[in-house]
Formats: C-alpha cells, sequence, structure tokens
C-alpha cells in the first residue's frame, strides 16, 4: 500500500536514505559499503513506508519497447527509474552511468532501467521530440513520457536526474539526485542484486518497439547537425554533424562534402581524418588553417589542422571534469561538456588569440589560450592555457559586475559583438546575455525572470528586454552589418532577431511549430534550430536545422528560407565477396553517347547444381560513375542470383570530359549444391565494357548476358 506523503518526502524515509548515503561516503572499504547496504536492505524490505505504487499510467508513449507494466513484466525485477529532461546537461552527463549499468545487467539478469521523460519546457513535452533526443543521445533502455508528470509527483520527485532503484516487491530501496555520483550508483546496484538473486524475475524484454513516429535519417548524409561556420577566406561551410560524430567541410558554392573529419564511430582519438573520433562535437570556429571543435561528449577541445588533415586534443582530458577554475595546460586540464567556441583577443594584443567557450556542463564561460598573453590585473598566460573568465558554476540567471560571482544556466551559444560584448545564449534560463570583456561582469539583455534562481521564465513572445520571452535557445551570432544579435531560439523553433541598442527581440522566421517548410520566412517552418552562422557579407543565415538534419539558409534581404543542397561522396559499396572472387570479362556492348541501355543477367548454377536454399546468394553494381551514367528511378542496386538481373541505365558520354569507355562492374556471390549434398560457394565480379558509339543508330540499347560458375 502506497503511503499519503510522497515517499522521497517522507522525512522517515529521507532519514534512512540519508543514513544509508552517510555510511557509503564514510568509509573506503569496499566490504564496508557492501555491508551498510545490505543492512539498510534487511531493516526497510518489510517497512510499509518503504512500499511504493510506481505503476505507469496505461495511455503513456513508450519508446524502445512496448509499454511495461509492475504487475507483468516488471514484476520480480530491480527496476531503476531514470527521472529526466531531455534539455538538461546534468541528466546527460549520467548517461554513461546508465550504459555501464546496462553493459552489466540486462533485464535476463533481473535489472531493468526505464527513462521517465519529465519534462521542464513545453517543447519536451512531445513525443517526436523526445524521440528525436533518444536517437540523438543514443538511448537504447525503455523511456516513457511521463507528460503530466504524474509518476514524478507521486514518487516525490523534486530535481533532474534522479534515480529511484525499486526492490523486486516494488519497495523503494535507495534514490539519487543530481550526477557525479557513480561508485555510490554502481556498488548499490551490484549489492543490492546479489541480495535479491535468487528471488527475481529473468525473464527478457524484447526492445526496439514503440512510439516511432519519424523516419531515421539515411547513413549518408547529416544526422542531428549541432553547429555551422563558414568561412568565407576559403569558401567552406563546417558542419558539425553532431550524432555522425563527424564534422564535414563543404564547399559553399556546390555544397560538394569536400571533407568529412572522424570515422563515424563515437571515441576520442587524434589523427588522420579517416581514424580520428569524436564524440558528438557540437560548435566549431575557423582561424588561420585550423578548425577549432567543442568536442562535446569527449569533454575536449580538438584542432583540426585544415592544410595536414589532422587532428590533435588541445584541452580537456576525455572525462567530464568538476574543476570550476582551471588554469591547467594543454590536455592536463579537465573540462565539462564545451558546447560552443567564439575568437577572442587578450588586452594589449593585436590580433585573436585566445577561445572563449560555452562549457555548458559547468554553467560557465572559460577561455583557451592560443598563445602566450597578458590579462587583466597584470596575469601572463602561457599558450595552451585553459581557465574560468566568468561564472561561479552554480546553475542560475545571475549577473553580476564581479564575474566570478555571476551565474549561468548552461551556456550553449557564444558570438563577440559591437561595444566589447560576448553574448550568450544561456539556454536553461531562456535568455540572450552579455558578458563585458575583458571585465567579465554580466548584463540581461533579452528574456528570463528577475529572480535568479528561476529557471522557469520561458515561452513565445516578442517583446523588449525581460518582457521577451525565449525557449532554451542554443545559438547566437552578431551581424556587424546591421548591428543585430540573430537566435536560434531552438525549443520555439524560431529565428529570431534582437537589437542590443533598444533590448527588442522580434521573431525573424518560424512559425512556432516544429516542420520542414521553405519559402518566406513568415510561414518557414524548423525542428529545433541548435546553431547559426552569417552567411557571405552578413546577408544571409545559414542554421543547422538540428531535428531536421538539415542546414537551411535565411536571406535577410528576400525573407526567404530555402534548404542547402548538400553532395555527399558515393558510400563506399559493402563487398560481398572476398580477394579470391573469379574476374569474368564479356565482350564490349556499342552504347549510344546518351541513350538508355538495359542490361539482362542470368544466373545458372552448374549443371546437376541446384541454389542452396536459403542462402545470401545475390547480386550487386559496383561500377558507380554517376557522370557517366545515371541508373532509372526505382532501378535495383542488388537482388537475387536467383531471380536474375535487369539494369537499366540512361548513358551520358557527351559530355566534353566524359571518357572514352568504362567497364561496367556487377558482383555476384552464387551459393550451390551438388546432388550428393556437397555445397559450394563461387564470388565473381563480372565486367562489362560500354563504349559509346556515335554511329550507334539506335538511342536504346538492350543485351542479355549469362553467368553461371563452373564447379570445380
Amino acid at each position: 500500500m502506497s503511503t499519503l506523503i510522497p515517499p522521497l518526502e517522507h522525512k522517515s524515509v529521507k532519514a534512512k536514505l540519508s543514513s544509508l548515503r552517510f555510511s557509503i561516503e564514510q568509509t573506503e572499504v569496499l566490504r564496508e559499503k557492501q555491508s551498510a547496504i545490505t543492512t539498510h536492505l534487511q531493516a526497510t524490505e518489510n517497512d510499509p513506508l518503504f512500499q511504493l505504487d510506481p505503476e505507469f499510467p496505461s495511455s503513456l508513449d513508450w519508446f524502445n519497447s512496448k509499454p511495461l507494466s509492475f504487475s507483468k513484466e516488471l514484476a520480480g525485477k530491480i527496476v531503476v527509474l531514470d527521472f529526466f529532461t531531455y534539455c538538461c546537461i546534468n541528466c546527460v552527463h549520467i548517461l554513461p552511468d546508465l550504459e555501464r549499468l546496462e553493459r552489466i545487467y540486462s533485464p535476463s539478469d533481473g535489472v531493468v532501467i526505464v527513462g521517465v521523460h519529465s519534462a521542464k519546457f513545453g517543447n519536451e513535452k512531445v513525443s517526436d521530440n523526445i524521440q528525436n533526443a533518444i536517437e540523438r543521445y543514443g538511448i537504447k533502455h525503455p523511456v516513457v513520457n511521463d507528460v503530466n508528470i504524474e509518476l514524478w509527483e507521486r514518487l516525490g520527485i523534486t530535481c533532474w536526474p534522479t534515480l529511484v532503484i525499486i526492490g523486486p516487491n516494488r519497495q523503494l530501496l535507495h534514490y539519487i539526485i543530481g550526477e557525479g555520483h557513480a561508485d555510490e550508483f554502481h556498488i548499490v546496484m551490484d549489492t543490492v542484486v546479489a541480495y535479491y538473486k535468487d528471488r527475481l524475475n529473468l525473464d527478457d524484454i524484447p526492445l526496439g518497439m514503440g512510439v516511432t513516429k519519424m523516419e531515421a535519417p539515411s547513413s549518408l548524409g547529416l544526422k542531428y547537425p549541432g553547429k555551422v561556420c563558414l568561412s568565407e577566406e576559403r569558401g567552406v561551410l563546417f558542419i558539425s554533424d553532431s550524432s555522425n560524430h563527424h564534422i564535414l567541410s563543404v564547399e559553399k558554392t556546390s555544397g560538394s562534402v569536400a571533407g568529412i573529419y572522424g570515422s563515424g564511430v563515437a571515441g576520442l582519438k587524434d589523427g588522420g581524418k579517416g581514424e580520428c573520433q569524436f564524440n558528438s562535437p557540437q560548435g566549431i570556429l575557423c582561424h588561420q588553417g585550423a578548425l577549432y571543435v567543442a568536442d562535446t561528449n569527449n569533454h575536449a577541445i580538438r584542432k583540426i589542422d585544415l592544410a595536414a588533415d589532422t587532428v590533435t586534443t588541445i584541452a580537456g582530458t576525455g572525462c567530464q571534469g568538476s574543476d570550476k577554475e582551471g588554469g591547467a595546460v594543454g590536455t592536463a586540464q579537465e573540462i565539462s561538456s564545451p558546447w560552443d567556441l567564439e575568437l577572442g583577443t587578450s588586452p594589449n594584443s593585436d590580433h585573436p588569440n585566445l577561445l572563449f567557450i560555452a562549457m555548458a556542463g559547468s554553467h560557465q564561460i572559460w577561455i583557451h589560450f592560443l598563445e602566450d598573453a597578458d590579462w587583466t590585473k597584470g596575469r601572463h598566460y602561457s599558450a595552451g592555457t585553459t581557465l574560468r573568465f566568468s561564472g561561479s558554476g552554480d546553475e542560475a540567471n545571475k549577473n553580476n559586475s564581479y564575474p566570478h560571482k555571476a551565474a549561468f544556466a548552461q551556456p550553449s551559444g557564444l558570438t563577440l559583438g559591437g561595444g566589447g560584448n560576448l553574448y550568450i545564449a544561456d539556454s536553461e534560463s531562456s535568455t540572450v546575455r552579455c558578458v563585458g570583456v575583458p571585465e567579465g561582469g554580466t548584463k540581461a539583455l533579452v528574456g528570463g525572470a528577475i529572480d535568479p534562481t528561476d529557471l522557469f521564465a520561458y515561452g513565445d513572445k516578442d517583446g523588449k528586454g525581460r518582457d521577451a520571452r525565449l525557449q532554451h535557445p542554443l545559438g547566437v551570432v552578431w551581424n556587424q552589418q546591421d548591428s543585430r544579435l540573430y537566435v536560434a531560439d531552438s525549443y520555439n523553433h524560431k529565428i529570431k532577431v534582437i537589437d542590443p541598442a533598444t533590448k527588442y527581440c522580434t521573431t525573424l522566421a518560424g512559425t512556432g511549430t516544429a516542420g520542414l517548410v521553405n519559402g518566406a520566412t513568415s510561414h518557414a517552418q524548423f525542428s529545433e534550430p541548435g546553431g547559426l552562422c552569417l552567411g557571405p557579407e552578413g546577408k544571409s543565415l545559414l542554421v543547422a536545422d538540428t531535428n531536421n538534419h538539415v542546414i537551411r539558409v535565411v536571406d535577410l534581404d528576400t525573407k526567404q528560407v530555402t534548404q542547402m543542397d548538400l553532395h555527399f561522396p558515393a558510400a563506399p559499396v559493402k563487398r560481398l565477396t572476398g580477394r579470391r572472387a573469379v574476374n569474368v570479362n564479356y565482350d564490349p556492348i556499342s552504347v549510344p553517347k546518351r541513350g538508355l541501355v538495359t542490361i539482362v543477367i542470368q544466373f545458372r548454377p552448374p549443371p546437376t547444381c541446384h541454389w542452396t536454399e536459403d542462402a545470401p546468394s545475390a547480386w550487386q553494381i559496383l561500377t558507380d560513375q554517376p557522370s557517366v551514367y545515371s541508373l532509372v528511378p526505382d532501378q535495383a542496386t542488388t537482388g537475387s542470383v536467383s531471380a536474375g538481373a535487369v539494369i537499366k541505365m540512361t548513358t551520358q558520354f557527351d559530355a566534353p570530359d566524359s571518357p572514352a569507355d568504362i567497364d561496367f562492374q556487377v558482383e555476384a556471390a552464387c551459393y550451390y549444391c551438388e546432388e550428393s549434398g556437397v555445397c559450394h560457394m563461387t564470388g565473381a565480379v563480372l565486367t562489362i565494357p560500354l563504349v559509346p558509339d556515335e554511329s550507334c543508330d539506335t538511342a536504346e540499347v538492350n543485351t542479355s548476358i549469362t553467368y553461371q560458375p563452373t564447379l570445380s
């Protein structure tokens, strides 16, 4: 039976759990920690105050699994409820702790993690947006949208993140508030599993089902791009392709992706552009032949040498840091979730020589010195030093003339504007604020509440100063051409503009509804845009439209929104066969310089043999020369050998730079068995030369070939 007072608000429950936490923290001896936890479990196992009513309302949306119930699938299991909201950096910080637990225990071990999404912002209540966040963060365990925070209130949860550990008989075992408690969490879980090991339900729970309302982005394209940076000098747009763990360089005029930095696998590795690794990179900044990267989930600052195409780490250890002062050099300095970068100049310098860092994880603004430099109050720092510039580390919307008394709430966007002001998109306070450089004092500009601890003053309202309302803005850029500040008002799905002189904020583009619509700014739609930069000469904005997986262009003169077309290099074909594949050459085929060509391929097993049933016998097109031919719409590029292949293409040999001919290649993996039951596999690459012939008297050519493996 549940108590009338929510369990986590009951004085006796809180006292006993606080005593347990104290006992765990007081000793360094693992056996003593385990003994304290076991004693607590024995003392509270039959205590009615610790009995919960954690059942989920039946109408909620689920992700990564079918709806779960404590009376059915979760009965007899140890359940960890992770109360989170996807905007919260602290919630993101504990995801590695949960992933580690998932690697150790699965539902078939009697342990289930359930994310209980309890929204802070109105935008976060929408299931489609939660699904995007789950994809973005790579969450694999079940998640439920507690849209009306019913379970939150029933259990007495007070803040994000909170982990609630529930025993197999629905009893409250322990709870942990906030981040940085990984050791406590895992010691408790190991002890709890050992204590209940003979009483657990070991039935598995199928994952991978639930609400999925949007199409996943293709493997060859952007995936939740976070930030953009244009180098007019190079004519290159750089994109942090965050969930692909890539940094892209794109030719601005053609949209061709000229370079991809990162292997595509999350990790921290320096080296060449194809072997290096990033982990959900965000802010990027181009300066003097280098691209600097806020490598967010690696808690590091990376440097890409654009001439050598190599990546090095210049700050951060690769692990989340708790230091709120800094001062160490290079990778000796730990940092926490850097989200954006801006270029700055130290006093007495005639050129930019430092990076400002929006340190979202510690709610501060930091500096990284690119060279030896003087700073305020006669201080001097050597190149590679990284340290705090402004912010106490408390999470608040607090302005102060003393930089170390000011407080931010997950700063996520930076831009240096007129008058020596560093403008900040302070996402969790839903404000845009400014910091004086180099003094570091902070002032309010737009949005937020008077009370510095009130981080719920959000909305969607044009207006002046605090009368204006934003919702979790992530990006900001200064335009010197019109002395305006442009803001990615992310959770309002809008682009807004601020006049710093009057503190007036107005909507530039977006309707307030998530979508992907081009056209007039008054009708265009975005979906949680996360970053923006100026286009050439400050006449346009380039927007990382994060949840739409695209880059948008806002023309500031015509007030039109378009989508930038990106042209990725063709994905390498995964081979069906190995190096021992047989090369089979066919006679050349005369084809029109421009016309339709159909190639029919019949595959036959050797005499007295038959295709192996259920074996992966298949063919695929290997050749990829789009400048010479294009496949007709809906043309299959792979298929079954038993069905054969019918390949239709349009040749395009009439371009000035077209080759004299090409070798069109099809690969086949053929599995077949003899009547005796002995089975074989033959791999083959079929090469069919296509030769353009001006005398070809038809614009359409049909040809047929046969391939039959040789039984050796």
